[in-house]
């Protein structure tokens, strides 16, 4: 079909003006991502480890297998303003394992170990089980598996263990590999102010 020259001339207007604006939006966010105003980070509220309601299912682990870093840039974090600080965590023992002469589980969750399990106080040897326990993550040995993570949530846990992107590891690709391949689209990019207040109500500032 033929164009007259007042409608070629209409087009190549929009194709050059939608250029120009997808050249000025990508300008745009590649000044934020430079500024560090841009980071990726992970919504609690749509993470399956996370996320209330996601119960019987394994661990999602693509946060380790998809990440273009050597050992992912995703790290459990623990909240401790949230932490129960129980005897028996759930992030922290395999409470399916046997129970020893101590009356604890015989196993520990972590793949990697990297979570350290430290009494607050003096404990007391004759009722360990009235004593309140910190729980501390090596983010060195941390993979970001997950699996803490699915542990911790209610009803089992407090949810204090959440999954987070650690900006000084990521290196903020323009389109994270996570993100592409999260089932629940959970990887986001948000503003800096946001990822460095993640633990927030339905994984929005308060």
């Amino acid at each position: 079909m033929m164009l007259s020259g007042s409608r070629r001339t209409v087009l190549k207007g929009i194709a050059r003006g939608l250029t120009l604006a997808g050249m000025g939006g990508a300008a745009a966010l590649l000044v934020k991502r430079a500024d560090g105003q841009v980071v990726w980070q992970i919504d609690a509220a749509k993470c399956l480890n996370s996320r209330f309601g996601e119960v019987g299912v394994k661990a999602c682990n693509l946060c380790t297998s998809e990440c273009v870093v050597s050992q992912s840039a995703v790290r459990a974090v623990n909240e401790f303003s949230k932490c129960g600080r129980c005897n028996i965590c759930p992030a922290y023992f395999n409470v399916k394992s046997a129970v020893g002469r101590d009356g604890l589980p015989s196993e520990k969750l972590c793949p990697r170990d990297a979570i350290a399990r430290k009494p607050i106080g003096d404990a007391d040897p004759n009722d360990l089980a009235n004593n309140f326990y910190e729980y501390v993550i090596d983010e060195k040995k941390c993979d970001g598996c997950g699996k803490c993570v699915m542990a911790c949530k209610e009803p089992a846990g407090l949810g204090s263990v959440q999954l987070r992107v650690r900006h000084d590891l990521c290196v903020n690709c323009n389109k994270c590999a996570i993100s592409t391949s999260c089932p629940k689209d959970a990887l986001v990019s948000i503003g800096l102010g946001e990822a460095l207040n993640p633990f927030r109500e339905g994984g929005r500032a308060e």
